[in-house]
């Protein structure tokens, strides 16, 4: 496997490129279009959040940023896919996209992790973990999972995936993956995905476990956190779920396969399809956003005006900055 090389090389199985040389490049440009303004306009609501000593805030705005480090490459792959795979931009440019894109994927499924982690602490232990949960600790942990993620994929990288002199044309792919890279992707998704959405999936029951046992906060601030959560759920399920659950399948059928270039072309465009949709998160990110609003009512009846009719009954302090001084009180500001 290599980070480039030629298509009569790098495509022995014959896979027609024409499939995915519409859909792909419409999709990343209308992602990339909403997506760019989308989060430079939450990270400014986010920063001064933090400016407040929120702490919630820091994980969301290093979110965003990896779905901005994502979203700043798409321009590059538009130009791949719409030239049916064809890379022109050299190798070294190849691999710092490459990068980027598995970079800022681990990223954010991992400050998802945290944010859901985070919740599950205010909530569940907001004394015993007060400590914790201070502004300068939640920098640190953003650096260091930023390292965490950033080393190891850029050693493995460099290593197992060495650039190739020959006339470049194709980038990050090989058809058919040979075992080696097959065994690494299998071992990369169980890493990225299995375990973090195992651990999401139970944080997220107990958490709104103690969230139902809390008395003290009014029904309005539960089902702020309740969206944030189920936001962080719907992530993982519809945006990450379906390239990870695909290419579990297809690497994994790839070791068993008789015949590994027909299951290639058999698979192809629906592991495309998976991958387009991870650039979804950079629409859906930002809505945690409003969730961390403490006038998150409001803004929401704002943007969809038929929920405004069944918040009429609402009496105004409800809504009000003073509304949540419960939940300050408890789990140091959300």
């Amino acid at each position: 496997y290599s980070w480039t090389s030629n298509s009569s090389l790098n495509n022995s199985c014959g896979i027609n490129f024409t499939i995915d040389s519409v859909f792909l490049p419409v999709l990343y440009g209308i992602f990339f279009t909403v997506g760019i303004p989308l989060n430079l306009l939450a990270l400014y609501g986010l920063y001064r959040l933090v400016k407040s000593e929120n702490v919630l805030p820091v994980y969301v705005i290093n979110l965003l940023l990896s779905d901005l480090l994502q979203l700043i490459t798409l321009p590059l792959w538009i130009d791949y896919y719409s030239r049916k795979h064809i890379w022109r931009f050299g190798p070294s440019t190849c691999q710092a996209v490459g990068l980027i894109f598995y970079i800022s994927l681990y990223a954010g499924i991992f400050f998802l992790c945290v944010i859901a982690l985070e919740r599950h602490l205010a909530i569940a232990w907001p004394l015993k973990f007060q400590a914790l949960r201070r502004l300068q600790y939640a920098r640190w942990v953003a650096l260091g999972l930023w390292m965490v993620v950033a080393v190891p994929p850029s050693v493995a990288f460099g290593v197992l995936f060495p650039k190739n002199k020959e006339d470049i044309t194709f980038c990050i792919e090989k058809y058919p993956s040979d075992q080696n890279f097959t065994i690494y992707r299998l071992i990369t998704l169980v890493l990225s995905f299995v375990i973090p959405f195992s651990f999401i999936g139970i944080l997220h029951r107990k958490t709104l476990k103690s969230l139902a046992e809390v008395s003290s906060l009014a029904s309005e601030e539960k089902w702020r956190i309740q969206g944030l959560l189920n936001l962080v759920i719907i992530i993982f399920v519809l945006v990450l779920g379906p390239y990870h659950f695909i290419g579990s399948v297809k690497y994994v059928v790839l070791l068993f396969h008789p015949n590994i270039c027909e299951w290639e072309k058999s698979i192809f465009v629906f592991y495309q399809l998976g991958r387009v949709l991870l650039s979804l998160n950079s629409l859906l990110d930002p809505i945690l956003y409003i969730f961390l609003r403490k006038d998150f009512q409001e803004v929401i009846c704002m943007a969809v005006p038929c929920l405004s009719r069944k918040q009429n009954g609402l009496e105004p302090s409800r809504t009000s900055p003073s509304f949540s001084k419960p939940i300050d009180r408890l789990t140091n500001s959300t």
